[in-house]
């Protein structure tokens, strides 16, 4: 009764998330499943941690839904050679999955120096965006490589910047409690794929892989209130009323279908 209450609550991806890790800690010492997903590294089974206590799990019922906080969905212990893996769970099973959620420009990630030259490159793409959906070229969603500024190269890396560090390393607000150095991808058909991202080298690489596949789009959601006028502001090169007269100004990536 209490596993059914749990996987019923959520959305489509989190009900995945739960899923995928139960069916890993169910067959965590079947070799054959194990080699077959992770590789010979994996051959003498896995254990699968819980984020919060970083003990193996004891039973199904113990597992939900991973925090906001932590980027690692899911924690796997080779047995083999005693490495963790801390993987990200992107399910390919409901809508598509997201990335990078809704966050303004006057993020506190937005403001560091690390990410200023993402801004300037951001407020250029973000004005394509804006010029086309006032003159209905373009819908909300927007397949990324479709805007013309992607093609410039400097734009491209610091969009493969923005979500490199939004998938395996932090939030809008902050860095993560738990970064990632891998992702598990849920196919449709229920089996999942998973890419080994230890090195930067590597993020990177997974990045360049997904970047084109990629659906961007500027909403409301998590717009700043109208009376934070100073954050307000700092949103304006990215804001333009939506046909309701409500700013949308909040980048929004999402995997394409």
């Amino acid at each position: 009764m209490q596993e059914t209450t749990i996987l019923e609550k959520g959305n489509k991806g989190e009900k995945d998330e739960i899923k995928c890790k139960r069916n890993l800690f169910i067959n965590r010492q079947d070799r054959e499943f194990c080699i077959l997903n992770f590789g010979y590294d994996a051959e003498d089974g896995i254990e699968i941690i819980n984020n919060e206590t970083n003990e193996p799990y004891k039973s199904t019922d113990e597992i939900k839904k991973t925090k906001a906080s932590s980027k690692a969905d899911v924690i796997i212990l080779f047995n083999k050679t005693q490495e963790k893996r801390y993987c990200s769970i992107k399910s390919k099973c409901g809508a598509p999955p997201s990335i990078l959620n809704h966050t303004p420009r006057s993020a506190h990630v937005f403001q560091t120096e690390c990410f200023q030259d993402v801004v300037v490159n951001l407020d250029i793409l973000a004005k394509e965006y804006i010029d086309k959906r006032k003159a209905g070229i373009i819908c909300e969603d927007i397949e990324i490589n479709k805007l013309d500024s992607f093609h410039n190269e400097s734009i491209k890396q610091s969009i493969i910047k923005l979500v490199l560090y939004f998938v395996f390393k932090g939030t809008g607000s902050k860095k993560s409690d738990q970064e990632c150095n891998s992702v598990i991808i849920i196919n449709k058909d229920g089996s999942i794929k998973y890419i080994s991202c230890i090195t930067e080298e590597e993020k990177e690489t997974y990045i360049q892989t997904i970047i084109d596949k990629c659906v961007i789009s500027f909403r409301n959601k998590g717009m700043p209130n109208a009376d934070k006028t100073s954050e307000l502001l700092l949103c304006e090169p990215w804001i333009f009323k939506n046909k309701d007269n409500k700013d949308c100004g909040s980048i929004h990536i999402r995997l394409a279908r």
